[in-house]
């Protein structure tokens, strides 16, 4: 079997900071994040995944997530780039229609083909906000070229609610900018993303890890790092916690069928402080350096002294 795979989930802002908090940590302890076989990326994970296929260094996305400064090779890498404006808080749509009328109208004629969050994401109004900041991002780092090394970025096909895989052989091939933007374009938040004259929008209207795509791709190790997901069959109160435990019900989901095919599979996701420390708005930029050094701290602990979590992990040479 090939090596590693790892799945980077959606979560928003605050999401990309879990994400670069637990690589830094895994970095430190050993493991480089752009050395894995196969990443598989889902909105926030899909410009994770873009930055770590571009040479971005897990430190270095821990340092940008904080505002810190960078090294030089990253440095090098980011030019002159800023932070990508974070999106609005709330809702963006001026005009109260559903955005993808065909969507649900497939959906009425193929009943319970489609996916809740498709189906609400279809009756919500476009959003308005441009993604052109974050396609402006990732084509400085990648230009118009596809990364050689396995990169995989989900996104959905708005006019019928179809997951598509930019990497993974669907066509059309768009720039990695374009389907980072795609994959990150949360409905009536974002405007959709056009490529090549049909529209997408967030990948994690299906899936908010896609992991079920490696069903029947067995890896050594399967990595999934999953912000927003809560493995506690326990309800907890926090806020969004109800949100997490359905999120995680259909992660416990995909973790089997991903075994079925051999593969290790190990789920990362926050425990009860990493939660009350990502709190529940995921859109805001000001929690990130925050969230960021938790994840980072309390990972690198939990590494330090988890035998168990250390040997599920021995893959990766820790």
């Amino acid at each position: 079997m090939p090596g590693v795979a790892l799945v980077l989930g959606a979560g928003g802002v605050v999401g990309g900071a879990w994400h670069a908090g637990l690589l830094a940590a895994l970095a430190e302890a050993g493991w480089d994040a752009r050395s894995a076989d196969l990443i598989v990326g889902t909105s926030a994970g899909s410009g994770v995944g873009a930055m770590l296929r571009a040479g971005v260094s897990a430190g270095d996305l821990y340092a940008r997530a904080r505002g810190e400064p960078l090294s030089a090779p990253g440095a090098r890498l980011f030019g002159d780039i800023g932070p990508v404006p974070p999106a609005p808080q709330g809702p963006t749509w001026r005009i109260p229609l559903a955005s993808a009328p065909t969507a649900l109208a497939w959906a009425a004629l193929r009943p319970g083909r489609h996916r809740p969050a498709a189906l609400m994401a279809a009756a919500m109004p476009a959003g308005t906000v441009s993604t052109q900041p974050i396609e402006d991002l990732y084509r400085r780092l990648h230009g118009d070229a596809w990364p050689t090394a396995p990169l995989w970025l989900v996104a959905v096909r708005q006019f019928d609610n179809r997951r598509v895989v930019f990497g993974a052989g669907d066509d059309p091939r768009p720039t990695v900018g374009q389907a980072v933007a795609a994959s990150c374009a949360i409905p009536g938040v974002f405007a959709p993303v056009d490529v090549n004259g049909t529209t997408y929008i967030d990948g994690g209207v299906h899936s908010v890890h896609n992991l079920d795509l490696l069903e029947r791709h067995p890896y050594d190790l399967v990595l999934v790092s999953a912000p927003m997901a809560s493995t506690s069959l326990l309800p907890l109160p926090l806020p969004g916690a109800a949100m997490r435990q359905l999120i995680g019900l259909q992660l416990r989901s995909e973790v089997r069928a991903a075994r079925r095919t051999g593969s290790k599979v190990v789920v990362l996701s926050p425990d009860t402080s990493a939660q009350r420390a990502m709190g529940n708005r995921p859109m805001d930029p000001a929690m990130r350096p925050t969230v960021a050094r938790h994840v980072k701290d309390a990972f690198s602990g939990r590494l330090g002294r988890d035998r168990d979590l250390r040997a599920s992990l021995a893959t990766l040479g820790l």
